[in-house]
């Protein structure tokens, strides 16, 4: 478990909430238009809060007295792990974890979208019925696992889930097998998610969707170097030739959507400090229903860029084909798809800097995806689709 400590922060200057959509005019009344609830350029949308902030929402919301505390890495949203005191003032919890809590604030632009953390309830609630480890929705004073609350000068969702103990996959020792069992394990996650309806989630429209990923022209007046804008609009023209045109023959389901090195937690296999198996998954705020291919492309770039090694996309490719058989069309768009999430992560990250400097957790994989990019497109489709496949096969073989 995470070392804990009382963090004291100076509260920051209010900030604007998320730029007028459209279908709003300046009032927040609708126009008689429907658009998705996408960010947008200039948008400032991070939670603004104060540690006392936090004790009071703890306490009001859940009868929780907060004992420590330490906020933890995020992107737009504000966590805090926490531990509370035995004595607590919620009818509905009977006993309190052990492992202690995490307390998510969400950002403003996703908390227009409240249906969706119904959504990722019911997504939690499946995976932990099937047998998946991840965080446990804790029900608030008026049995809600959730509410909206205004804080400074915008509204934002709050949630309580039990801590899921382990460390994070960053960081730890990677032996091929840990990336061929993460293959398996998102193949496991989407086979479990089979089947799931929910309104919030099958309506889910988020600018980190690949569904989504021509948003991203506009904001590619974050990028400065133009041989990396020249990549990026490459990358835009063969999504739109590869994808767009095809999109029809693509498998769609609810899939996790955001498999990286910091959502998945492993744990020590047989009490080997240096051998590790993944044991489990958090967060839940990139679910949606989207193409199975992306799904993919999504876990063998977070691997690669931990890696910093395009092999490992074959040893993901190699689990996830244990338990679903990839078809030649999408084997055939994993590059490019690889390629177009690598330009989210980089061009939203720079963006999101311009908008939140103090975060320098967005920042933190743009050197090696910046290389990874260049190293991937620089590979002919057909060329790293066999150097893949050949991984793969070599390492089905040897085991």
């Amino acid at each position: 478990m995470m070392e804990m400590k009382t963090i004291h922060k100076k509260r920051s200057s209010p900030v604007a909430t998320a730029s007028e959509e459209e279908g709003e005019d300046t009032n927040g009344n609708t126009t008689g238009e429907s658009f998705p609830v996408t960010l947008k350029p200039g948008s400032k949308i991070r939670p603004i809060v104060t540690d006392e902030d936090v004790r009071k929402l703890a306490e009001r919301l859940y009868g929780i007295i907060i004992l420590e505390m330490c906020e933890l890495n995020s992107y737009d949203d504000k966590n805090y792990l926490i531990q509370a005191d035995r004595l607590i003032k919620n009818p509905i919890l009977k006993t309190v974890s052990t492992n202690g809590y995490v307390l998510k604030i969400a950002n403003s632009l996703d908390s227009r979208e409240e249906l969706f953390f119904d959504g990722q309830t019911q997504v939690m609630q499946r995976l932990r019925d099937r047998g998946i480890s991840c965080p446990t929705p804790v029900p608030n004073i008026f049995g809600k696992y959730h509410s909206v609350e205004t804080l400074g000068e915008s509204k934002h969702v709050v949630r309580l889930l039990e801590y899921l103990p382990g460390k994070v996959f960053h960081g730890v020792p990677h032996p091929d097998r840990l990336f061929y069992q993460a293959g398996m394990f998102i193949a496991r996650i989407d086979s479990a998610l089979k089947g799931i309806t929910h309104e919030g989630i099958l309506e889910r429209q988020s600018v980190w969707m690949l569904d989504n990923f021509l948003q991203l022209e506009k904001f590619l007046y974050v990028i400065k170097d133009e041989q990396h804008k020249d990549i990026i609009e490459q990358v835009l023209v063969a999504y739109q030739k590869q994808f767009v045109v095809n999109q029809d023959q693509f498998e769609r389901a609810v899939i996790y959507g955001d498999f990286n090195e910091h959502n998945i937690i492993v744990s020590r296999k047989d009490g080997n400090a240096k051998d590790y198996d993944i044991a489990g998954i958090i967060d839940f705020g990139d679910v949606c229903h989207s193409y199975y291919v992306f799904e993919l492309a999504i876990a063998m770039t977070y691997m690669m860029l931990e890696s910093n090694d395009l092999d490992t996309g074959g040893l993901v490719m190699a689990g996830y084909s244990m338990l679903r058989m990839i078809p030649p069309h999408e084997k055939a768009v994993l590059k490019m798809a690889i390629a177009a999430r690598l330009c989210q992560s980089l061009v939203l990250g720079l963006y999101t800097s311009t908008v939140d400097e103090q975060n320098k957790y967005i920042l933190s994989s743009q050197a090696r995806g910046w290389s990874l990019l260049e190293a991937l497109w620089a590979e002919k489709d057909k060329d790293i689709l066999e150097r893949w496949e050949k991984v793969s096969e070599q390492f089905l073989t040897q085991s």
